[in-house]
């Protein structure tokens, strides 16, 4: 499951689902609960990611170790339990100011909608020992998109 066909947005390339930043929807301000899934590849057989649901302040989170399964298959395995998801992705119509869309079946929050930009895809840590930071992975794309950028400054600024 390392790409899906023709994801939306006229763009006739296979989009890999790792190695990218989904969001089920552009947070409006710091509060907005919002859906995030990223799969980092650190090679065919090691592949870990991230499932949140939450605000900027407040969510839950899992980790978990993804193993492709196929054509747009793959098993999730949730490392704080150990409990096996069996996925099933599909390509959707990305709403206006996205590119790409999934869905994704079996995913432990239920049938989930997943969107990307363009321009969030995320770079793999160049050395093995390297771990992967997201935080600097969304300052990075936040240069990128203003809309991205505005959300994470308004949550900065209402740090006290």
């Amino acid at each position: 499951m390392a790409a899906l066909p023709a994801c939306g947005g006229g763009d006739a390339a296979d989009i890999p689902i790792h190695d990218r930043l989904w969001l089920t929807a552009i947070p409006k301000k710091a509060t907005d609960t919002v859906g995030v899934l990223t799969i980092v590849r650190a090679s065919e057989s090691r592949q870990y990611g991230w499932i949140f649901k939450g605000s900027l302040w407040r969510g839950v989170y899992d980790t978990f170790h993804w193993t492709p399964d196929g054509e747009h298959k793959a098993q999730l395995r949730m490392l704080q339990d150990d409990k096996v998801y069996k996925i099933r992705t599909e390509p959707c119509e990305p709403s206006t100011g996205f590119h790409y869309c999934i869905l994704v079946h079996g995913d432990p929050l239920g049938e989930v909608r997943y969107q990307s930009r363009k321009m969030w895809g995320l770079t793999r840590p160049k050395a093995k020992s390297q771990a992967f930071d997201l935080a600097a992975e969304l300052e990075i794309l936040a240069e990128q998109d203003p809309e991205l950028a505005t959300v994470l400054a308004e949550a900065e600024a209402e740090v006290p």
